[in-house]
């Protein structure tokens, strides 16, 4: 058998399970045949008109271009997008045996199938250069397995261009019968067009022969389409690449979404729009700090204040305040000693519940004033001080020891740690001191009385008897002293014991008060 005969068999083949979907419909050439009858005779509709029994000239049954081209362009529009199998072309050769006089012009030919009647929005079925002495075959089974409306052949000879030996001086188009096989509706595929194409092909076109998808639906893969996206893409082809998806989470293979939201930095549907300034985090949900340096901008990921802090803020996100006993510009100054070793304002560096024994001022870093010690330097040095009256600012202790007839660190620590205790109660204490004083002067005055009444009751009887008697000069002019007997007045004081108001006028020396 020879290669024509193998090609025809297999054109027999082919015809019995496909449909020629190029039979009689519409056609159109580039350049047509100038002068009459032959623009008629070789129109572009010979080529589809199922007759090629005589592919010579004479025998009208091909359609021949214009002569003296460089480029000759021939398409036939099939009616509606086709699902197409292999398109045949059997090329003009007159009565000559194989190989006729005419291949040189069907050298270097391209074929196209398009939607559209430009063959650059095409698909190029074939195109070869014959680069070894020889010519291309009369009969060419093509095959072209895409969806299509418009079947485009096109030659040139561009001048400028050097083409082998045997390739003709111009281009033409003499194309005696395209055949395009294949089946009518692209949904369907199989030899008899009978075979429902996979639902995940788009538009549920796929291939003629095997059933295979042209393209697959959105966030699908695989030869039927039948396959979701891998891990972090999806869309068209699964050619494009998931956002930022919260934990890396992938995204939902058709549109992009992610199921559980965004990682840091990033917002949006599909997380892949950056936070907008100011916000930071999981779906940019986080204001930035107004403690930053320049307010509200920080790092999208992570918060970080862009250029350090306010003072008184630490990084990195300027959230927390100095700590530490530090404050001011980068947490770098030291806090003053502070009462109770309290923090001081982490801006400014003042004590804010005042400053340890020894210590001033708003940030307690003076030393306590000659003269004064104690918490915030409000005790005064006792005035048994020697020399200038100086003492040490914590303790207290004098400086050059106390004055004559005082001695004791403090210069009569008693006194002082009585003072002390006294002043730190309330005043309640004092008047409660002053009122069981005045009450032991009271009580015993009247014991004294009562003792005095039981050891001279005579007197009592003189004195009620004098009451009835007259008043004689005996009576006017007993001294009361010269019987020996004490005024009963003289007995309520003790002698060696200070009053209530030495005691108080003690107590206020020794507080420093007068």
């Amino acid at each position: 058998m020879t290669c024509a005969a193998a090609h025809c068999m297999l054109l027999i083949i082919y015809t019995e399970a496909y449909e020629n979907l190029a039979l009689n419909k519409p056609a159109w050439q580039e350049h047509v045949w100038p002068e009459e009858p032959f623009d008629k005779d070789w129109e572009a509709g010979k080529a589809v008109d199922g007759l090629y029994t005589d592919r010579s000239a004479g025998g009208k049954q091909c359609t021949i271009s214009g002569p003296g081209q460089t480029t000759a362009t021939w398409r036939v529009d099939l009616g509606s997008v086709v699902s197409i199998s292999h398109i045949d072309i059997y090329y003009r050769k007159e009565k000559d045996p194989s190989p006729g006089r005419y291949p040189s012009r069907l050298a270097g030919f391209f074929l196209y199938v398009s939607n559209t009647t430009t063959k650059h929005d095409g698909h190029l079925c074939f195109h070869e250069i014959q680069n070894v002495t020889g010519t291309p075959i009369e009969n060419q089974i093509i095959s072209c397995s895409v969806h299509g409306r418009y079947v485009i052949y096109y030659n040139e000879r561009t001048p400028g261009v050097s083409y082998p030996s045997y390739y003709s001086q111009y281009a033409y188009n003499e194309l005696c019968e395209v055949e395009v096989y294949g089946c009518p509706d692209p949904k369907y595929y199989g030899e008899n067009c009978n075979q429902t194409c996979p639902g995940g092909c788009q538009d549920k076109w796929c291939d003629v022969i095997r059933g295979y998808c042209m393209n697959c639906i959105p966030g699908y893969q695989g030869p039927r389409c039948s396959q979701a996206c891998d891990v972090q893409t999806y869309g068209p082809e699964c050619s494009s690449l998931c956002g930022n998806c919260s934990d890396g989470e992938t995204c939902h293979h058709v549109n992009g979404t992610c199921l559980q939201r965004c990682n840091e930095g990033v917002e949006g549907e599909k997380c892949q729009t950056h936070c907008i300034p100011g916000f930071y985090g999981k779906n940019c949900g986080q204001r930035c700090s107004e403690n930053c340096k320049v307010t509200h901008h920080c790092n999208r990921f992570t918060g970080e204040c862009d250029g350090d802090c306010k003072p008184g803020w630490q990084m990195p996100t300027c959230q927390e305040e100095c700590g530490g006993g530090m404050y001011g510009a980068d947490c770098t100054q030291r806090c003053g000693p502070c009462l109770n070793n309290k923090q001081c304002h982490h801006i400014n560096g003042t004590c804010l519940n005042g400053c340890s024994s020894g210590y001033q001022g708003g940030h307690c870093e003076e030393n306590c004033t000659s003269g004064y010690f104690g918490i915030n330097c409000e005790n005064s040095c006792t005035v048994y001080c020697g020399r200038n009256g100086s003492c040490d600012g914590i303790t207290g202790v004098c400086d050059d020891g106390c004055i004559e007839g005082w001695s004791g660190p403090l210069c009569g620590a008693e006194e002082l740690t009585s003072c002390t205790t006294r002043c730190s109660d309330d005043n309640t204490v004092i008047i409660i001191s002053l009122v069981v004083s005045i009450a032991i002067v009271f009580i015993g005055s009247v014991i004294n009385f009562l003792i005095w009444k039981r050891n001279h009751p005579e007197n009592v009887k003189r004195g009620e008897n004098s009451k009835s008697e007259p008043r004689t000069d005996h009576n006017t002019d007993k001294p009361s002293s010269s019987s020996g007997v004490e005024s009963p007045y003289a007995e309520l004081g003790y002698v060696d014991r200070a009053n209530m108001y030495e005691e108080l006028h003690n107590y206020t020396k020794c507080a420093g008060k007068i």
